[in-house]
C-alpha cells in the first residue's frame, strides 16, 4: 500500500496550531491601542477569529481532498467495479503510474463524488505479463490489445470492468515492454 500524503495534514496542523496560537496577540494589540477596554475587546475578537480560521482550513482541507479524489478518478486508464452482498459497491481505479486508487461507496450513494479518504486506499499496480496487472495480490486485469476488450477477477472469480481508457493502456504497456 502507498503513503497517503500523511506529510500534509502533519504540516497543515502544525500550521494550523501556529496560527492559533499566534492568535494570543490580538488581546495584547487591544491592551496597548485602548488599554483596558481594548483587551476586552480583543478577548471577545480572539475566538471568532480563531472560528473562522479553524472553518478556513476545513473548507481547504476538504477543496484539497475532493480534488485528490478526482485527480485520481479521472486520471485512471482503467476503472474495475465489485459490487458486494452488503450494498457496498467497490471501486478499483488502475492508473499508467502503477498506482491503483481503491474506495467504496454504498450503492444509494454512488453519484456522490466525494467520499473521502477514510473510504480509500492507494495500492501499487504491478505488470505480470505484457497484457495483465496485479493489484493488491488479489485483483487481476488482463487486457487483449488487439481486440480492446478487458477482463478483470478477484480471486479467479470474475468482476466488472467499468471503464477503459485504451490509449492510456497501450502506452502504459509500450512503456513497460521498453523497460
Amino acid at each position: 500500500m502507498i503513503e497517503q500524503g500523511f506529510s500534509f495534514y502533519f504540516t497543515f496542523a502544525l500550521v494550523l496550531l501556529l496560527l492559533l496560537a499566534s492568535s494570543i496577540i490580538i488581546p495584547f494589540y487591544g491592551f496597548f491601542w485602548k488599554r483596558w477596554k481594548g483587551l476586552a475587546i480583543g478577548c471577545v475578537v480572539q475566538p471568532i477569529a480563531c472560528l473562522i480560521i479553524c472553518l478556513l482550513s476545513a473548507v481547504l482541507i476538504s477543496f484539497f481532498q475532493t480534488r485528490e479524489l478526482r485527480k485520481y478518478r479521472e486520471g485512471a486508464m482503467a476503472t474495475v467495479s465489485k459490487t458486494d452482498s452488503t450494498g457496498f459497491v467497490h471501486f478499483w481505479y488502475l492508473k499508467a503510474d502503477e498506482e491503483c486508487f481503491y474506495e467504496y461507496k454504498e450503492k444509494e450513494n454512488l453519484k456522490n463524488e466525494y467520499t473521502g479518504f477514510d473510504r480509500g486506499r492507494l495500492y501499487d499496480v504491478v505488470p505480470i505479463d505484457s497484457c495483465s496487472v496485479c493489484v493488491d495480490d488479489n485483483i487481476v486485469v488482463t487486457f487483449d490489445l488487439k481486440a480492446q476488450k478487458a477482463t478483470a477477477s478477484e480471486y479467479d472469480e470474475p468482476i466488472e470492468v467499468v471503464n477503459v481508457e485504451w490509449d492510456k493502456v497501450n502506452e502504459y504497456f509500450k512503456t513497460i515492454r521498453n523497460k
